[in-house]
């Protein structure tokens, strides 16, 4: 072995040592984002797909990570201003996708609209010009709805939580609800809305990459992260993950 070689391998193990030996910061919506991430309720530390995910990683030390709590908007800035190391988020919805790198897609997080009625099979936006109320969450974000809100085909009402939201569409405040399938099926097992009848479109609206978000200094922890998670995915264990934690 040249000593070319032998500083390039040692510099490979280095870099592996350290990262194994740093804590890094994964931020949190201070709400949470059940199923992929929450808080349980025994010692308040996080559950979820995510944790999950990373579970065998870190009980086998190549990574030790500190969960931290956020909003979301200051979630995602603080991990541009490199306050924190990664953080869970789509790829779709990175407002500065350059300054990052993300994980290969963990799961496809899917969006449907909602409605107390059955949808007809062929269901379209554009069928009708009507306008009509749409139940959604302050605060957030529908690119996919974008054009069909600043048109006016659909009027936002806007609720605090996703509970109230299902409320508000129930008392005929709004025509539909958008809202991914975990959170649905999640609420309508409440039993203030177990009785009730819920009905999606059969397309979703929106079907967008679950990924890890992380700094690009951490390349070599990505890629660590992608073969973990394509090994996962290989054994159906990430689907299996998923219906435990939508059981909850």
């Amino acid at each position: 072995m040249n000593k070319l070689s032998f500083i390039f391998i040692f510099f490979l193990v280095y870099t592996f040592q350290v990262i194994a030996n740093d804590t890094l910061l994964f931020v949190v919506n201070d709400r949470g984002a059940a199923p992929y991430i929450y808080h349980n309720k025994t010692d308040w530390g996080y559950s979820g797909l995510i944790p999950d995910v990373l579970k065998e990683l870190t009980d086998t030390g190549k990574l030790s990570i500190r969960y931290v709590s956020n909003s979301r908007q200051r979630a995602e800035e603080s991990l541009y201003e490199h306050k924190v190391d990664m953080m869970m988020l789509s790829e779709a919805w990175l407002k500065h996708p350059e300054k990052v790198i993300v994980s290969e897609p963990i799961h496809m997080h899917r969006s449907f609209l909602y409605g107390t009625t059955p949808f007809p099979e062929n269901f379209s936006l554009i069928d009708n010009q009507n306008s009509e109320f749409v139940c959604t969450r302050k605060g957030y974000v529908y690119p996919y709805l974008q054009e069909f809100l600043e048109s006016k085909r659909l009027i936002r009402v806007d609720s605090n939580s996703q509970v109230s939201m299902m409320r508000m569409l129930y008392k005929q405040r709004c025509d539909y609800l958008v809202m991914n399938e975990f959170n649905a099926i999640q609420i309508m097992n409440l039993p203030e809305f177990k009785n009730k009848k819920l009905y999606h479109t059969s397309k979703p609206t929106s079907s967008v990459p679950l990924n890890i978000v992380l700094q690009k200094e951490l390349y070599s922890v990505k890629k660590m992260i992608d073969r973990h998670i394509r090994k996962l995915k290989a054994n159906g264990e990430i689907t299996r993950l998923l219906h435990h934690h939508v059981s909850q």
